[in-house]
């Protein structure tokens, strides 16, 4: 019963019992037993859902007998159980320093096709000597010779190198590995539980102090490089790659404009949102935002349309992110209906829309200020906030939002009168405001683009700019939250088309195919054996 307690509910039940007793346990109040009676005080949020308690004798009970005592048909074979500690113990052969002067002899060791389990004794290792050419002229020259060698020495039928480690006062033996061996012994020193995949430099230090072969340190690193594990779960500790690639700065307004949610805070405000629909305009920095109850599809085509179309105009291109409110029919079959050329980012790779994210980054901390924690009325000061950012003068253009979007300049509320302007001609003012526009547009383009430029040469420098190619494998960074020790790195995936700095990439066993940003990108290396 205190089992099933969470999975009951307030649902009736029905118990089924060999135990004849139990019939009328639930309806009495009083036993002459304390401990049944301490039971049932246990119990008693339980008793009131029990509806009846039927007897079914013994032998017709088998059900629940064949669940809580099943036969064991097979004594030996219950008996042959391995545990956890003997499964690893013949799956694992521990390495040492002395590890190569060690032969596994447990005949479930030989039998294992386990690829931990290795053979490094020195039996084998003079029989791998001396199939491998280059090793087998050494030594036949340092035979031939009947001389001590200064750069190698045989013992017990094994080549070994002579080498001098750096802070050694003495030379030392190590043994030349043959070329068919020395895959094998990186993996030992990198793959096994005692190596823990570390990196190159602290293998390649382990090794030499017991083996030897040129360009050991190069075929480590490629053999390292090539670790899916590591691949997955190493932590990056450059730059991620990818150079910045600024958006080409729009001829004039509503020519590109960048749409984004935010939200959700953490619950409804007195007038019922939770969301804000935040569009900024590439060209004049103009901002347009509204508070949302939600962040569905309807909502979010019904409040583009009549807060922001039917204001200021249709764009021509729209960037938005891939989220299920973008990405659907709907908006879909508005953006077609309206001429408006739909861009989507980049799979979690925000900066490709950075214009409204940094603006949201913006403009919450002074929606934070604002806003009056008792009342929860953080919507009601977001008009005051959006009107004080589009009417300031932005660094980027050098002009105020406000004033690229209507060519005025807005009027505040400690403004002195503003001047009166006489025109002979009704389209005077057209005229005049098309100079002024032409002006403040000229150079807020040259402001920009200089702002661009340093931007571009501060994220480019020392970073790395990975091309890759169609059918290329690559991991992919997991993006979000993830636990302590869960892969950072998912995979392979293929490349299966390229713009770069995008990529489609397809998984290789669910064939889901999805577009992200360079930056999120790891090439597989192949092991060459």
């Amino acid at each position: 019963m205190d089992k099933l307690k969470e999975y009951l509910g307030g649902r009736d039940v029905t118990i089924i019992s060999d135990h004849k007793p139990l019939q009328q346990f639930h309806k009495k109040s009083k036993f002459n037993s304390k401990r049944i009676e301490e039971w049932l005080l246990k119990h008693q949020e339980i008793i009131p859902q029990i509806s009846a308690v039927i007897y079914r004798k013994g032998r017709k009970h088998g059900d629940a007998d064949a669940m809580s005592r099943p036969d064991i048909d097979d004594k030996q074979k219950f008996l042959n159980v391995i545990t956890r500690s003997m499964m690893k113990s013949k799956q694992y052969s521990l390495p040492n320093n002395n590890f190569f002067e060690s032969k596994s002899t447990d005949n479930d060791n030989q039998s294992t096709s386990s690829p931990m389990t290795f053979d490094f004794s020195l039996e084998r290792i003079s029989e791998e000597q001396k199939q491998d050419p280059q090793l087998l002229h050494i030594r036949q020259q340092i035979l031939k010779e009947n001389v001590n060698n200064l750069n190698y020495v045989i013992e017990n039928d094994v080549l070994y190198k002579i080498i001098q480690l750096p802070h050694a006062y003495t030379k030392t033996k190590v043994i030349y590995i043959p070329l068919t061996m020395q895959e094998e012994v990186i993996r030992c020193y990198h793959d096994h539980p005692t190596a823990a995949h570390f990196g190159v430099n602290r293998t390649w230090l382990k090794m030499r102090t017991t083996c030897y072969w040129p360009g050991m340190k190069k075929k480590i690193q490629d053999y390292i490089k090539s670790c899916e594990k590591c691949a997955k779960f190493n932590v990056r500790r450059i730059l991620p790659p990818g150079h910045l690639h600024p958006i080409e700065y729009p001829q004039g307004p509503l020519e590109l404009i960048s749409m984004d949610f935010w939200g959700p805070t953490p619950q409804y405000s007195a007038n019922g949102n939770k969301y804000i629909l935040v569009i900024t305009d590439y060209y004049t920095k103009y901002v347009v935002a509204f508070p949302l109850p939600n962040n569905t599809a309807t909502t979010t085509a019904k409040f583009f349309v009549e807060q922001f179309i039917f204001k200021f105009g249709i764009p021509r291109r729209l960037i938005t992110d891939q989220g299920v409110h973008f990405n659907n029919e709907l908006m879909k079959n508005l953006t077609a209906l309206l001429g408006t050329h739909h861009i989507q980012t980049s799979t979690y790779h925000p900066q490709s829309n950075g214009l409204v994210q940094r603006f949201n980054g913006t403009f919450h901390p002074q929606l934070s200020k604002l806003y009056n924690a008792e009342l929860n009325n953080w919507d009601d000061c977001l008009a005051p906030v959006i009107y004080a950012y589009n009417t300031g003068v932005h660094s980027t253009t050098g002009y105020s939002p406000f004033q690229l979007m209507f060519g005025r300049y807005p009027v505040l509320p400690l403004d002195q009168t503003p001047s009166i302007f006489k025109f002979n001609r009704p389209n005077d003012y057209w005229m005049i405001l098309i100079k002024y526009m032409n002006i403040y547009r000229q150079a807020a383009r040259q402001h920009t683009l200089f702002h661009q430029q340093q931007s571009k040469q501060r994220f480019d420098h020392n970073r790395r700019d990975p091309q890759y190619e169609i059918n290329d494998l690559v991991f992919w960074k997991v993006p979000g939250h993830r636990g302590k020790l869960e892969e950072r790195f998912s995979g392979p995936y293929t490349i299966i088309s390229k713009q770069h700095p995008s990529y489609t990439i397809r998984d290789n066993h669910s064939l889901v195919s999805k577009r992200v940003h360079v930056s999120a990108l790891k090439l597989v290396y192949a092991r060459h054996t």
